[in-house]
């Protein structure tokens, strides 16, 4: 007897997932194009199409095009519901304090606040006060800063027309010069914070995208100001935005 060959069905699912990728990409597309831009045989695009459309993983929206059905949305339905903003982004932070030795934070939005939901403790971390499960307003620290410059304009600026009160002093934080931090956050891509929070305490923050490029949680280093110097800004941020990429890519951000 002839034994068959094993490779083959593994082959098939390589392209038969390649197919869901690219589709996950577009609105809808026609079998020609699916096979041109995969390369595959018009014939064997054909039965992985026939083949994933019983398992309602693509439908037919129109004769002659495809699209992502109804089975897919479920199992991407069921993954998004365990991934988890925290247990994503733990090894990050993880391999952050490793690199950096200072307190790193993961705080998320909460109506007009930013929740701690995690916190890895480095050097001299009883100056900072903002336990997991603590909030700050929004436009307090990097972290929260950074938070709040994501949000749409119109949420933005309800925010700003409420009391801004600084927390480390009595004075108010006008509103107008917070507009024009948010506005430099957008466009740098990072905030920085300095004795707002906790006198003597400085924090860079930078945000961790999902798979539809929302900014969903903000990653900051905190520590005092003399171990976060100006000087030596480029180097933390590198260090940062690396452990935030790695965090969004866990979230399924490409």
């Amino acid at each position: 007897m002839t034994e068959k060959a094993g490779p083959e069905p593994v082959r098939v699912l390589v392209k038969a997932m390649a197919v869901l990728d690219l589709l996950a990409e577009a609105e809808e597309l026609s079998l020609g194009d699916i096979a041109a831009r995969l390369e595959l045989n018009k014939s064997t695009c054909h039965r992985i199409l026939t083949t994933l459309a019983a398992g309602e993983f693509v439908e037919r929206p129109a004769p002659g095009t495809y699209r992502l059905g109804i089975g897919a949305f479920r199992i991407g339905s069921a993954m998004a519901r365990r991934m988890g903003v925290r247990e994503r982004a733990l090894p990050a932070m993880q391999e952050l304090y490793r690199a950096t030795g200072e307190t790193v934070f993961l705080l998320v939005p909460r109506g007009d606040e930013a929740v701690c939901i995690e916190r890895l403790d480095g050097r001299y971390a009883s100056t900072h006060t903002l336990r997991v499960g603590g909030t700050l307003p929004l436009h307090l620290g990097a972290g929260p800063r950074l938070l709040l410059a994501a949000m749409p304009y119109e949420q933005v600026e309800a925010y700003l027309a409420g009391p801004l009160q600084r927390r480390s002093s009595p004075t108010r934080v006008p509103a107008e010069q917070l507009r024009d931090e948010l506005e430099r956050i957008r466009q740098v891509g990072y905030a920085t914070s300095q004795d707002d929070v906790e006198l003597g305490v400085s924090a860079l923050g930078v945000g961790i995208r999902d798979h539809t490029g929302a900014t969903v949680a903000a990653l900051s280093i905190s520590g005092l100001t003399v171990h976060l110097p100006e000087s030596e800004r480029d180097e933390h941020l590198g260090l940062l935005r690396r452990a935030a990429d790695s965090a969004s890519r866990a979230l399924g951000r490409r």
